[in-house]
């Protein structure tokens, strides 16, 4: 019998190749929850999640057990013109390893935060008092392969950018009887924070405005009693939210009347064009 002594060339890559702005909360910046949300209110900071995977078959050395890659690196960085910031860098060390997804599959994942404050600090503004991620931003990571095909030390790469889109809210229908469900999605890319698994926002984010009563959803949870309780995300990155509220006959004592409009809002403080949120 005989058998191939050989390496083999490695490669890296995002999980997804348009990453939304992250956002943070910095007097001057706060995210609010909706523009005449009661009080102060504003969203926890949104940290963007990146998976970074590698696939190189050379580490691979154990056919049931889960290997690391220890020996060389990858280097995650943002990049706005001729400026960079070094995010991370990892697999060149016990304690920074990347490991491997599954036993036998050679693919090797590394996850990685990434807040509003950690791209470069040109053309920020001044009230992150740091460095920034701006829309536009470019995220590059870089994979140095100690031994590609033919043996030889090579470095390959990938790339993704910082972007911000328009947010939309629909309802299912454009006439309710009291007493039956409305179904409100919120269409939002801005939010789909992290690719691996579904989000959920805060009901406050939409305001309810009649001749009855104007106020946030959150603000009268057992008026509209939802389902869920929160705008929840309908699968892993679809960046699409959606709840089912119940048409009161009454909010706060007054009553809703036959043929009142209703206008609800969603205020979107990242739209496509901002430079940040």
């Amino acid at each position: 019998d005989g058998a191939s002594i050989n390496a083999n060339t490695g490669s890296v890559a995002f999980d997804r190749t348009v990453y939304p702005v992250p956002y943070g909360k910095v007097t001057g910046i706060q995210f609010l929850e909706h523009a005449t949300a009661s009080g102060a209110a504003s969203l926890a900071q949104g940290n963007v999640t990146i998976h970074v995977r590698v696939t190189d078959a050379d580490y691979n050395v154990s056919a049931m057990g889960e290997d690391v890659i220890k020996d060389t690196t990858v280097v995650i960085k943002i990049e706005r013109g001729s400026n960079s910031t070094t995010i991370a860098t990892v697999g060149d060390s016990v304690a920074d390893q990347i490991v491997e997804v599954s036993p036998d599959s050679g693919v090797f994942e590394y996850d990685q935060t990434i807040g509003y404050n950690a791209g470069p600090t040109n053309s920020c503004p001044s009230t992150f008092n740091a460095g920034c991620v701006l829309q536009g931003d470019i995220l590059t990571v870089t994979y140095t392969d100690n031994y590609d095909a033919s043996g030889k030390s090579q470095t390959v790469t990938d790339s993704a950018t910082f972007d911000l889109r328009n947010g939309v809210l629909q309802s299912d229908k454009s006439v309710y009887l009291i007493g039956s469900d409305m179904i409100l999605t919120l269409i939002e890319p801005d939010f789909d924070l992290d690719n691996d698994g579904a989000q959920s926002l805060t009901l406050d984010l939409i305001e309810w405005d009649s001749d009855a009563k104007t106020t946030t959803i959150k603000d009268q949870l057992s008026t509209f009693d939802p389902e869920p309780s929160e705008l929840r995300e309908t699968g892993d990155s679809t960046g699409i939210f959606q709840v089912v509220l119940e048409i009161p006959a009454a909010i706060s004592g007054e009553n809703l009347d036959r043929g009142e409009m209703i206008e609800l809002e969603y205020t979107d403080w990242g739209p496509a064009g901002a430079d940040y949120v």
